[in-house]
Parts: structure tokens; sequence; C-alpha cells
């Protein structure tokens, strides 16, 4: 089975490239969500938050307080390490379990939604790498629509990531999100063929990698 990272940053549209793939029979796995099952009430990883970061991270219906942790995180590299050590184990995990069940039910390719692959260090981990891109100015305009944050804390939020332009260009395959839906939703049914191909040419995790499209 051929699988395929996807990234992409902040307000990029990746979100709508993975529904994408979905619509197209497609299994995505959507780190993100993973991230937040790992840390419900009553999780190992929840109480080692609690210990390490303090119960001003926990809210009154002991949930963590989310916001608290994004402006602490996006402030401090060492803490958002912190974090990740406490959360990504478990979401690597449960990310294994459902890639072998996908490849069981004979799926052909797999995707996963990683927004920090690069920054995690996780592109080896996939066989080809996917990145939804808009540019930058783009990024901040949806960033504080979306979010309804000032311009200064859209651009601290992009700062704390690989900065979208090295994600491009370090990218197997590229989905310009800056036009419309249409244009985005044509581009990954081609990327689709392209992914198919290569997953009928490969064998397992070692299927290869798609030409670069942008």
């Amino acid at each position: 089975m051929l699988v395929v990272g996807l990234t992409g940053g902040i307000a990029s549209g990746k979100s709508t490239a993975g529904r994408i793939f979905r619509e197209a029979g497609i299994p995505v796995i959507c780190a993100d969500e993973l991230a937040h099952e790992a840390v419900m009430p009553g999780s190992v990883a929840l109480e080692k938050i609690r210990q390490r970061f303090g119960e001003e991270f926990i809210d009154s219906e002991g949930n963590l307080n989310r916001e608290a942790m994004a402006s602490l995180v996006f402030r401090d590299k060492d803490k958002r390490r912190e974090l990740e050590s406490i959360i990504h184990p478990w979401v690597a995990e449960e990310q294994e379990k459902m890639l072998r069940e996908f490849a069981i039910q004979g799926h052909k390719i797999a995707v996963v939604d990683v927004p920090l692959l690069y920054e995690a260090g996780l592109e080896k981990s996939f066989d080809t790498v996917v990145v939804a891109y808009v540019p930058p100015e783009v990024q901040i305009q949806r960033l504080t629509a979306r979010d309804r944050i000032n311009e200064s804390e859209a651009r601290a939020r992009l700062d704390a990531q690989l900065p979208i332009e090295k994600k491009k260009q370090l990218a197997a395959a590229v989905i310009n999100n800056a036009g419309s839906l249409e244009q985005t939703k044509e581009q990954v049914l081609l990327l689709i063929e392209k992914l198919q191909a290569v997953a009928e040419s490969g064998s397992g995790r070692a299927g290869g990698t798609v030409e670069r499209n942008q």
C-alpha cells in the first residue's frame, strides 16, 4: 500500500484536499484528530500534561485547555516539543494500527494528514509527501479571518512552522489552493491518478514517489 503524507501550513487548505481524497474513496488519517483523542479526559496523556504543565492547562470540565496550551507552545519551542513528546507516541501507534487495517481491507493508497510533518522529521515515514500550498500572505488573510486574531498573532503562528515556501520545495507534489475549490479538486483528482499508477507499479510501503507536480 502506498502511504502518502499530506501536509502544508496553517490555513493552506490541507483539510479541503483531505476531504477530496476521501470523496474519491481514499482513506485519510488525520493526525490532529488522533491528537485530540490522545488527550481526552481520563487519558494517560492528559494526566502527563497536568503533571508537567500545571492545572491551568486543564479546564473546569477536565478537558485540555487548548487555547492556553496553543498560546504557550506557539511562543515556546521547548514547551511545544515537550507536549509533542507526550502526544506523538500514542498518535503514531494508532496511525500504524489504522494503516494496517486499510491494507487488510485492500486499499492501494492511504493518506495521512500531518500538519507538522517536516517539522517533526517524519518525511521518511511516507512513500511520498504532498503539500497543500497557498502564498504566505494568503495564509495570513485566511488565518486572521478564521481564528479572529490579529496579523501579529497570525504571523507568530506561521513563524512556529517551517515556511510554506520551503515545504513546497521539499514536496514530491504540490496542491495549489490559492484558486477556486474546483481548481483544487482538479489538482487532487489528477494527483490521485498519478498515485494510483505508482501504487500499481510498486509494492508495499516502498511503492515509490510521484512525479513532482506544482
